[in-house]
């Protein structure tokens, strides 16, 4: 729209010189028969018509920013909601690789693993909505932390354990889970309580 008036002003400015060299080769007219109040009333009506176009103009610049504002904005919700998706794909892929991950390793008998596992595909599954799959993975996490009672934690089972456990109670979700979740870790910390009691005793006894 800019690019067209300005053509549309450049040929009205051409055809304005134009016509203005025409008359006065025509009509002969010679600067000594104009009188000051002729030539004042001209100049104040070219200012008024160049005042008139740089207004305009400056409308039409406003209008054209509007728009492309809102262009811009409309990226950004695009790109936003893109982005959004993203999220819920990866966190998706994370956790069916998570629970896959879990019933391997119950299976082999690494039940501490498997219960860290569970604790991060909850985490992720509550990311994606995917509400049903819950009570699922809440009874696993029971099994799991059930079985582990005489197995040994390391260190990095208990670091990624501590890291799902945060992001599952920070979840605006988590309300829905509480429960359940807590009975699970409930039954998970059944046996270092009973581990750290004995040492307690034992330490006392000496």
């Amino acid at each position: 729209m800019k690019k067209n008036l300005s053509i549309i002003l450049s040929l009205v400015a051409l055809v304005g010189v134009v016509v203005l060299a025409v008359v006065m080769a025509c009509l002969n007219v010679s600067l000594s028969n104009v009188s000051l109040d002729t030539f004042i009333g001209v100049m104040v009506t070219m200012i008024g018509i160049l005042v008139t176009f740089a207004v305009g103009w400056q409308i039409i610049n406003a209008l054209e920013i509007k728009s492309k504002l809102a262009e811009i904005e409309k990226i950004k919700a695009d790109v936003n909601s893109q982005q959004s998706n993203i999220d819920k794909i990866a966190a998706r892929i994370a956790y069916d690789a998570a629970v896959n991950r879990s019933y391997t390793l119950h299976k082999i008998g690494e039940h501490i693993k498997a219960f860290a596992c569970t604790l991060e595909a909850i985490e992720h599954c509550l990311k994606i909505d995917e509400y049903e799959d819950l009570n699922t993975l809440l009874h696993n996490l029971q099994v799991f932390a059930s079985y582990s009672h005489t197995m040994r934690c390391y260190k990095s089972d208990s670091e990624a354990m501590a890291k799902a456990d945060d992001a599952i109670k920070k979840s605006p979700k988590y309300p829905l889970i509480k429960d359940k979740y807590e009975e699970a870790i409930k039954e998970y910390n059944k046996w270092w309580k009973h581990i750290i009691d004995d040492k307690k005793e034992g330490s006392t006894t000496k």
